[in-house]
């Protein structure tokens, strides 16, 4: 790392990390949490996470601005200042992406990048609150007339992780605020500084005090959030085991709604006929998105089924493709794969690999170790393992990082069987020229988002509007576009007689 980069970074790293609330930083008296810099392991970050109290008062500070304040606001009133938002995010993009940067190395481009998209997001839910209808009136007899709402559900309980912190954030607080809720929301306690400086940012911008709190900390911060009694609905996005200890919480303290993303086991399943597209383009894009921010995405087709007949050249194919990716520090320019987010996470994905090498899995590609890196970060560079038994925990289980499972398949029906063979129902993706085949897959898929690809060509997809429900163990409740903003109102219905 240069010099320049050295005194850039140490600036941003001043950031303060205290709690947000009320339109100010605040003091915290929780437990002392450690973060460190995943490109050296060191210490880069110690803050005081928030206890009981500090959630107390973030809550009480998002009732008062939801009843006395932002409930009063015209809908062109929360455009304007959800666009100003947006534009103060912009304006601060470098530093933002420093932060995330420095929290779980992230590369400082994809940051940079990811500061684009959350702005957008915001942007996105301005643009929507004079674009949603929040009444109708179904019919009725004479006399009667009954309207039926859209209401904002009150204060918002946000939880994010930390693989996308700014970009997490803002899909979430951008339709809770535009809906008319305020919001607490709790980064994770590894990332919590672009959740921070965002949340000054919307109030330098003209947020009134309260609409968006934030309070850092560990998983005890999380439950007294959850459990709050004047919290009207949580949302998250995370492992399938905080999302299970979330439902059970709300359950034993204060019945809320819940929108959940929890975490995938995503199949990308490629049928013979997709190899006039050619191999090696096809292997190419395959660990583009299995390798997507190191591996660390919820939707990270990681399980690659092929069908056999193309099996070696696609393995050899993928292989080589994921030979070219060569971790690099996250400020150099030149970087496109950092190292993981954490100690933690790092032990966590070598041991699904030595577990695949323990149980004879063969390793066609081995990522750890990697040259070139400092020995004192979380580095692992892509791995890929052949023919992985479908019932192994490998195959099961989220690893969430750099692990390219590969099985082959011989039919339509083994490969709906082989992808539909877990628990979550996140994603998909099946490459077939057969159109009848790519929509029979996608009826039978078990994932609240299916990709078919007959194409290689560029085509601008829905971006913001992109909406989608997760199944099974992955969760529920829709996220993004116009659907996703209705999932922060509440209906409600009022009669009026009237003779």
């Amino acid at each position: 790392m240069n010099s320049s980069v050295d005194q850039k970074l140490s600036k941003v790293s001043e950031v303060d990390g205290r709690p947000f609330i009320a339109g100010a930083f605040a003091p915290a008296s929780g437990a002392q949490i450690h973060c460190h810099n995943p490109a050296t392991g060191q210490v880069g970050f110690t803050y005081t996470g928030c206890s009981g109290t500090e959630v107390d008062a973030a809550v009480a500070a998002a009732r008062k601005a939801q009843d006395e304040v932002w409930s009063e606001f015209s809908p062109g009133g929360r455009k304007r200042l959800l666009m100003a938002f947006a534009d103060a995010i912009m304006a601060s993009s470098d530093a933002l992406a420093r932060l995330d940067s420095l929290d779980i190395g992230k590369p400082l481009g994809a940051a940079t990048g990811e500061v684009a998209i959350a702005a957008g997001f915001i942007r996105y839910y301005a643009e929507a609150i004079d674009k949603i209808v929040m009444g109708e009136v179904p019919a009725s007899g004479v006399g009667m007339t009954e309207v039926q709402h859209l209401r904002p559900r009150g204060v918002v309980a946000a939880i994010i992780p930390w693989n996308f912190p700014l970009i997490n954030a803002c899909l979430k607080v951008g339709p809770a605020l535009a809906a008319g809720n305020t919001c607490v929301l709790k980064p994770s306690d590894i990332s919590p500084r672009s959740a921070l400086l965002m949340a000054k940012l919307a109030t330098d911008a003209g947020l009134p005090a309260g609409v968006l709190n934030v309070v850092p900390g560990d998983a005890d911060t999380g439950s007294a959030l959850i459990g709050h009694s004047d919290v009207n609905l949580v949302t998250f996005t995370g492992s399938t085991a905080t999302g299970k200890h979330i439902m059970q919480h709300v359950g034993n303290t204060w019945i809320k709604p819940m929108l959940l993303e929890c975490g995938g086991k995503s199949p990308e399943i490629v049928f013979e006929g997709a190899s006039v597209l050619g191999v090696e383009a096809i292997a190419a894009k395959i660990v583009e998105g299995a390798l997507w921010n190191q591996g660390q995405v919820c939707v990270a087709r990681t399980r690659v089924l092929i069908q056999q007949s193309l099996y070696e050249d696609m393995a050899q194919a993928v292989v080589a493709a994921a030979a070219e990716i060569k971790p690099g520090s996250p400020t150099d320019p030149a970087t496109r794969f950092g190292p993981l987010a954490s100690a933690v996470q790092y032990r966590r994905v070598c041991s699904f690999i030595e577990e695949g090498v323990a149980s004879g899995v063969r390793v066609l590609l081995d990522g750890r170790e990697p040259a070139g890196v400092d020995a004192g970060g979380f580095y692992l560079g892509p791995t890929v393992l052949d023919q992985v038994p479908s019932e192994s925990r490998l195959a099961q289980e989220e690893i969430f990082g750099p692990v390219i499972l590969l099985t082959p398949f011989a039919d339509e029906t083994e490969a709906l069987a082989l992808a539909n063979n877990t628990s979550y129902g996140l994603a998909a993706t099946v490459w077939t020229t057969d159109a009848s085949l790519g929509q029979r897959m996608a009826r039978r898929l078990k994932a609240g988002k299916v990709r078919l690809v007959s194409s290689l060509a560029m085509a601008e997809p829905a971006g913001f509007n992109h909406s989608a429900e997760p199944c099974g163990q992955s969760g529920f409740g829709v996220e993004g576009g116009l659907e996703g903003m209705r999932s922060y109102l509440r209906r409600q219905s009022v009669e009026h007689l009237h003779g």
